[in-house]
């Protein structure tokens, strides 16, 4: 069975890395390789990534957005152009943004005439300016798309001080943009939220949504123990890290042998969970871009043949969750 299925083991006591993988990280890349700057960055935090382009452009977070092709944008951003309107492209990604990205949370807010997003990143303070001001850029920049009018959000809340390039938000965000703010924030008019989008296709909209709750319902799957254990193994896999059982137990204070037994209880074993959990990332990796090879890497195998012949394997589980969710 090993030789079928070939995890690296690893302690999971590491430093945790955030590496930058698909079109974030590639269009990044693409911008330092333009400005002559050939290192190579595969093995380079995102924070790290980041904090190089910025000295070519310290507004990067701002402006990087706009030299994504239409092959970078994330199937969310694609989304919003079937949806009915504004609101509808912004309830999507709320809904959906799990699928896009482990470390921000998203929610919906709402204010006299006003509705928004409130966006909150994971992560140290210097990586999760860039990456709100690329969120609120993409989502401006889409909206605007969708929509086809100059829509401009009517209040921005950022969580970081002013910048020296403040001067820079004004074309992007508009110009009611506030530092130092208790949350981050982007605001619209209610107005403009129900603008009809006129390239909206509700066929295809539900088409898409449909596929992105099965994603989602895979995510969400797991309860009890399974679902503790299920956490601490997608964390693991997503930092490059494969844990084993004998690792996940001291984490939630139990004995392998406790551990072993109350996965019983709930009708799985660790092996086939972690077969659960890739399966989920491999769907989820494969949205952000990554290739066959990449996602083999950070499921934890040796090469890209013996990920795909444990895909085969995962097959009949998920088609079990399936029916078993839509049930």
């Amino acid at each position: 069975m090993r030789a079928e299925d070939k995890n690296r083991v690893e302690s999971a006591k590491v430093s945790i890395q955030r590496f930058h993988h698909g079109p974030l990280g590639k269009v990044l890349q693409r911008f330092l390789h333009e400005r002559g700057d050939r290192d190579d960055f595969d093995l380079v935090a995102l924070e790290q990534l980041w904090h190089r382009a910025a000295e070519h452009d310290p507004a990067i977070g701002l402006h990087l957005f706009s030299l994504f092709t239409p092959q970078d944008w994330h199937v969310l951003a694609c989304l919003g152009f079937y949806a009915a309107n504004p609101q509808q492209s912004l309830d999507c990604w709320v809904r959906y943004q799990s699928l896009a990205s482990s470390m921000d949370s998203i929610r919906s807010v709402k204010a006299d005439g006003m509705t928004g997003v409130s966006i909150r990143v994971h992560a140290a303070a210097g990586l999760e300016r860039y990456l709100v001001e690329h969120y609120m850029n993409m989502a401006v920049t889409q909206m605007r798309a969708a929509a086809q009018i100059a829509l401009t959000p009517v209040r921005v809340c950022l969580r970081h001080r002013k910048p020296d390039y403040h001067e820079a938000y004004r074309p992007v965000l508009g110009e009611c943009v506030e530092f130092a703010a208790a949350e981050n924030q982007l605001w619209f008019s209610d107005a403009d939220m129900q603008h009809a989008h006129p390239g909206a296709n509700r066929a295809m909209f539900e088409l898409v949504c449909c596929e992105l709750d099965r994603r989602l319902a895979q995510q969400q799957q797991f309860g009890g123990t399974a679902g503790q254990v299920a956490a601490l193994v997608r964390r693991g896999l997503l930092d490059g890290v494969q844990v084993s059982l004998e690792e996940v137990a001291p984490a939630l204070h139990l004995s392998t042998r406790t551990l072993r037994r109350r996965l019983q209880d709930q009708g799985l074993n660790f092996r086939q969970l972690l077969d659960l959990v890739r399966a989920e990332l491999d769907q989820y990796l494969a949205l952000q871009g990554l290739t066959r090879a990449q996602i083999a890497d950070r499921l934890g195998y040796d090469d890209t043949a013996a990920y795909l012949h444990a895909r085969k394997r995962w097959q009949p589980q998920v088609s079990s969750l399936a029916a078993d969710t839509s049930a």
